[in-house]
């Protein structure tokens, strides 16, 4: 058998494969019940819309509304009442009493890395709502090998047929020629099918509209949500506090830049956050498969806007409530999640 008719039967079979695998992977373990879809809890709500990243700024959000935790300049959280009520505000008084000086920014990735936070994730993917990132780490690992043994063998055979006589056809056209299709065909689907899924499955985006509608008809009817909720269902560009967006804005920045090859998860509006990474530990952060760890950014910003949903006090606190400066708005969309690479699915060969 000849050189290019080996290339073209190595790379046919090797694409099969791992088209065929990455399909598998990415299809849900079970038949999605949709008395598991719809969910209340703030940081489902959170987790769906920004991943781990905005789970911990909802439970910040929280501690800082009712004085139990206060963030000052530059960026320095203080533990004023070490009182949680719930796991992940456990996790983020955890955080901040092992992180020395109290940088936010430590703080974020300690707490989306604890296993409090990781857990949601596990659970909405067990219910169907999520894809979790360790399904599948075979086949992108598979697909990235191929893709780079197509480039290397390009480059080889390049090389070889500049220097002499390097072919096998009857026709005396150049090798590196015939398997220029083959080794293309072979880069494409190893780059389409090593590229993360969208986290957020279909059953996923359901539950997250009818959370946003839900909520967002309570802002309409003039109903003072908590800063939890706020960030939860839009991001820290809700909260009325300044000094505490400002903070929370920055710190997302900060883990955005500080991020191996500058990467960070994505979202497209709508909630469908990706965090292609698999780190051993944190799931549901990473920057790319063994990379960066809990690192993302969680910036928001990049959702769309419902004016009715608007909270006009002005910067004024209301008990427990949510205080909201004026004229902001209950932005309805996503924010970025912690992790990097953009969301892309395998195209028509590996679906999404």
């Amino acid at each position: 058998m000849s050189y290019t008719a080996w290339v073209y039967l190595a790379t046919g079979l090797s694409s099969l494969i791992l088209v065929v695998g990455t399909l598998v992977a990415r299809r849900p373990k079970q038949k999605i019940r949709l008395v598991d879809a719809p969910t209340h809890d703030v940081a489902e709500i959170a987790f769906l819309n920004g991943g781990p990243a905005r789970v911990v700024d909802t439970a910040v959000a929280a501690l800082h509304e009712d004085g139990r935790l206060a963030v000052g300049g530059p960026g320095v959280v203080t533990v004023r009442e070490a009182t949680a009520r719930n796991a992940v505000e456990a996790a983020v008084l955890d955080a901040i009493a092992t992180t020395p000086g109290g940088s936010l920014v430590a703080v974020r990735a300690r707490a989306m890395a604890s296993p409090a936070v990781q857990e949601i994730g596990d659970r909405l993917a067990d219910r169907g709502l999520l894809r979790h990132p360790k399904r599948g780490r075979g086949w992108r690992l598979w697909a990235r090998l191929q893709a780079s043994a197509c480039v290397v063998l390009l480059l080889v055979t390049v090389v070889l047929t500049l220097a002499g006589d390097f072919g096998d056809n009857d026709h005396g056209i150049p090798t590196v020629v015939v398997i220029i299709p083959a080794a293309i065909v072979g880069i494409l689907i190893g780059a389409l099918c090593g590229s993360s899924p969208r986290r957020l499955t279909a059953p996923g985006a359901l539950a997250l509209r009818a959370a946003r509608a839900t909520y967002t008809a309570r802002a309409i009817s003039g109903e003072m949500l908590p800063a939890a909720l706020l960030v939860a269902v839009g991001g820290a560009t809700l909260l009325g506090d300044e000094m505490l967006r400002q903070h929370l804005t920055d710190a997302q920045l900060a883990m955005a830049t500080t991020a191996p090859g500058g990467s960070t998860g994505s979202s497209s509006g709508d909630g469908s956050w990706t965090s292609p990474g698999d780190v051993p530990g944190t799931s549901w952060c990473a920057g790319s498969d063994g990379g960066s760890g809990c690192g993302g950014s969680s910036s928001d910003g990049g959702g769309s806007h419902s004016g009715g949903g608007s909270h006009s006090s002005c910067g004024s606190h209301s008990g427990g409530g949510s205080h909201s400066s004026c004229g902001s708005h209950s932005s309805c969309g996503g924010g970025l999640s912690c992790g990097g690479g953009s969301s892309s699915s395998c195209g028509s060969s590996c679906g999404s």
